[in-house]
C-alpha cells in the first residue's frame, strides 16, 4: 500500500508540473548505446587485407588447379559480374580440395569454393546461386558490418582457423587459434546479412541466363544432405545461419518472377559449360577404392549405355589416371556417336599418355577435322612433335592449344620446354612464370617473369605483357 501510495503521489506531482527530483529523488536512466557504425575501409585497405589472407591460404591450402574446373567456376562468375556491370578482373575465385560443403568470401573480392560442395551442386544454376551469393558478401561488405565479425582476428591467421575449423581437426598446438574462439561464431555472417546477400544475389541472377531458382535449389541440396548426415549438419548450416527459413524466403521472394527453364546439364558440343563433364572431373578422386586402392570402372559393363555416358565414364577414369578403361570409354562414345570432335580429342590425350603416337596423332587430327575449337589436339600434336625433335613444329602447335586454353598451366610448361630447345630464353622465362602463376605459385611466377624482363626489348610486346602479369601478381598477391 505505501509502495502503491508513494507512485501516486509522484504521478501528480508530475501531473502539477513540479519537479520530481524535489519531491522524491529516481536514479537516472541509463543512456541508450549507441548503434554500431560499421567502418569501411577504402578499396586499397580491402584489397590488402585479402591479399593478407591469400598469402596464408597458400600455405594452408591445396588448392584444385584443373584449368577445366577452375574456367567453369570462372565463366560463371564472370557472367554475374557482367551483367552486374561490375570487372570480373576484380575478384579472383579459388577452388580449395576440401571434402566440406562450404564457401566463403573475404575482402578485396576473393571468394573460395570448397570442392566437396561442387561436387554436391546438381546443375550449374545452383552453382551459379551460391556464387551470387558470395558475389553479394562483397559487394555489400557484410564482413565490416557485423560488430563481431571475422575482421576482429589477424587476417594472416583466418586461412588456418577456416580449415582447421571446418575440417574438425585440433589446431590449438600451432597457436593460430586463441582460448575460446568458436569457429562457426567467428565465420558466420549475421541472419540479417545472410539474408540480404540472399536478396542480392537473386537481383543479380535475374539479370542473367541463369535460372535465381539455383538459389533455392542449393538450399535443397543442403537440407537433403543434412538429412543423412546423422545429426552432423555441413558447414554451410553453421558458418551461414537459418538455412530453412532463407529457403522459405528465396521461394517466396521468386513467386512472382517468370519460370525460366533450368540451364540444360547435357552441353556435350559446348564442352566448357558441360556441367556434366565438370562433375564427372571433381569426382574422379574418389574413383580409387579406399581400401585396396585399385580403380573401378565408373560404368559397368552390363548393359546398354548411351554415348554421353561413356563419354563421361571416360573424363572421370581419365582424370583418375585409368588410362585402359578410359581408353575404352572414349572408344564406345565415339562407335555411337562418331561426330563429336570432344570423344576424339579426349581420346588423343589419352592415347597420349599410354604412349600410343600413332593413335595419339590420328585422333587429334579427326578432332580437328571435326572442329577447331579444342585446344587437347593440338597440344597432343605439339608434344608428338617434341618427340620427334621438331621444337619449331612444337610451338606452332603449342601456341594454337595456348590461344584455346589460356589458363591451362600444362601447355606453358610444354612451351617452356621448347623454348628451351630452340635457345629462346626470354620467352622460355615467360612461359614458366604463366605455368607457376596459374599453379598458384605467385613467388616462382614473379621470379620467371623478372627473368624474362631482363632478356626482353622494353619496348617490345612481350615485355609489356611481363609487366602486366607481375603488376596483377602485385595487386591481388596470385
Amino acid at each position: 500500500m505505501k509502495t502503491f501510495i508513494a507512485i501516486w503521489l509522484v504521478f501528480l506531482t508530475a501531473c502539477s508540473g513540479v519537479p520530481v527530483s524535489s519531491q522524491s529523488p529516481i536514479p537516472s536512466p541509463k543512456p541508450a548505446p549507441e548503434p554500431y557504425v560499421p567502418e569501411i575501409p577504402p578499396l586499397g585497405k580491402r584489397k590488402e587485407i585479402g591479399r593478407q589472407f591469400i598469402q596464408a591460404a597458400l600455405k594452408e591450402y591445396e588448392f584444385v588447379t584443373d584449368y577445366e574446373v577452375i574456367g567453369q567456376v570462372n565463366r560463371v562468375a564472370g557472367e554475374i559480374l557482367q551483367a552486374m556491370g561490375k570487372d570480373p578482373a576484380d575478384f579472383h575465385f579459388f577452388v580449395v580440395r576440401q571434402n566440406q560443403l562450404n564457401a566463403f568470401a573475404v575482402p578485396g573480392g576473393y571468394i573460395f569454393f570448397f570442392d566437396g560442395l561442387l561436387k554436391e551442386l546438381k546443375t550449374v544454376d545452383a552453382l551459379a546461386g551460391v556464387t551470387a551469393h558470395e558475389i553479394a558478401h562483397v559487394t555489400q561488405d557484410h564482413f565490416f558490418k557485423d560488430e563481431k565479425k571475422i575482421n576482429a582476428i589477424n587476417l594472416a591467421t583466418m586461412a588456418s582457423i577456416i580449415l582447421a575449423g571446418l575440417a574438425g581437426e585440433n589446431v590449438g598446438a600451432t597457436g593460430v587459434i586463441g582460448a575460446g574462439i568458436n569457429i562457426s561464431t567467428q565465420l558466420q555472417f549475421s541472419r540479417k546479412n545472410e539474408e540480404d546477400a540472399d536478396i542480392h544475389a537473386i537481383d543479380y541472377l535475374k539479370k542473367t541466363d541463369y535460372n535465381p531458382w539455383g538459389l533455392a535449389e542449393f538450399f535443397q541440396t543442403l537440407s537433403f544432405y543434412a538429412g543423412f548426415t546423422r545429426g552432423v549438419a555441413p558447414p554451410y548450416f553453421s558458418t551461414h545461419p537459418g538455412l530453412s527459413e532463407r529457403r522459405f524466403m528465396v521461394e517466396t521472394l521468386m513467386r512472382d518472377f517468370p519460370k525460366r527453364p533450368k540451364t540444360t546439364d547435357d552441353l556435350t558440343k559446348n564442352w566448357q559449360q558441360d556441367w556434366g563433364r565438370m562433375r564427372a572431373i571433381l569426382g574422379a578422386q574418389d574413383l580409387a577404392s579406399p581400401i585396396t586402392g585399385a580403380p573401378e570402372n565408373p560404368v559397368s559393363s552390363a548393359g546398354p549405355h548411351t554415348a554421353r555416358q561413356h563419354y563421361l565414364a571416360g573424363v572421370a577414369a581419365a582424370r583418375a589416371g585409368q588410362l585402359q578403361i578410359a581408353s575404352e570409354h572414349y572408344q564406345a562414345a565415339i562407335a555411337a556417336e562418331s561426330a563429336q570432335a570432344i570423344y576424339h580429342a579426349d581420346l588423343s590425350n589419352v592415347w597420349m599418355q599410354l604412349q600410343k603416337a600413332d593413335l595419339a596423332k590420328a585422333a587429334a587430327l579427326e578432332s580437328i577435322r571435326l572442329s577447331r575449337d579444342h585446344a587437347t589436339p593440338y597440344l597432343v600434336l605439339g608434344m608428338i612433335a617434341q618427340a620427334e625433335s621438331d621444337h619449331k613444329t612444337a610451338v606452332i602447335h603449342l601456341e594454337a592449344a595456348k590461344n584455346r586454353a589460356p589458363a591451362q598451366a600444362f601447355i606453358y610448361l610444354q612451351l617452356a620446354r621448347s623454348y628451351h630447345a630452340l635457345k629462346l630464353p626470354a620467352k622460355e622465362k615467360f612461359s614458366l612464370g604463366r605455368y607457376h602463376r596459374l599453379n598458384l605459385e605467385p613467388g616462382k611466377a614473379m621470379l620467371n617473369f623478372q627473368n624474362a624482363l631482363s632478356l626482353l626489348d622494353p619496348l617490345s610486346p612481350l615485355a609489356f605483357t611481363t609487366k602486366k602479369e607481375m603488376d596483377q601478381i602485385a595487386l591481388h598477391g596470385v
